[in-house]
């Protein structure tokens, strides 16, 4: 397919050095990543929860379907070295979080040392329409729908 097969970039996301251990965070428009990183003989472990942030959805959400997360290992400039995604099913926004646990794989070690950072899509919805004030921002059997994506683009 023509225009496939590019360079992803992440360097639109915020971006934390590795660290072998330890907790760090990261906070995107409406979720932020509470999450570990370690390595492991081949591979590196980003273990953690994503956490929607509820101040910046419609107040009506509180369910998602078709969530996806991804995590990215990243070079310095942002480009994307290693990426992988967990898909979640549709439920009520738990005040647990998300749990993940990804295992990326790498190559040789960029110059400038590796970076993390996350994204996700989702449709946020309510389970039941609110009964009064305001329009969803959309429809999907009659539900109101909010979708919101924060990823990883195509380089040019």
């Amino acid at each position: 397919m023509p225009g496939c097969g590019g360079k992803l970039s992440a360097a639109h996301l915020t971006l934390r050095p590795w660290q072998d251990g330890g907790s760090q965070k990261i906070y995107a428009k409406f979720m932020h990543f509470d999450f570990e990183t370690m390595p492991h003989e081949d591979k590196f472990e980003i273990k953690g929860k994503a956490y929607t942030i509820k101040e910046n959805l419609p107040l009506w959400v509180d369910s998602v379907s078709d969530l996806t997360i991804l995590a990215y290992l990243c070079d310095e400039h942002g480009t994307v070295v290693s990426h992988e995604a967990k898909q979640y099913p549709t439920q009520k926004i738990p005040a647990s979080g998300f749990a993940f646990d990804f295992m990326l794989g790498h190559g040789q070690r960029p110059s400038g040392g590796y970076f993390v950072t996350f994204g996700y899509r989702g449709m946020f919805t309510a389970s039941t329409p609110p009964k009064q004030g305001g329009q969803g921002s959309g429809g999907i059997s009659g539900n109101y729908v909010y979708f919101a994506s924060e990823k990883a683009a195509l380089a040019k």
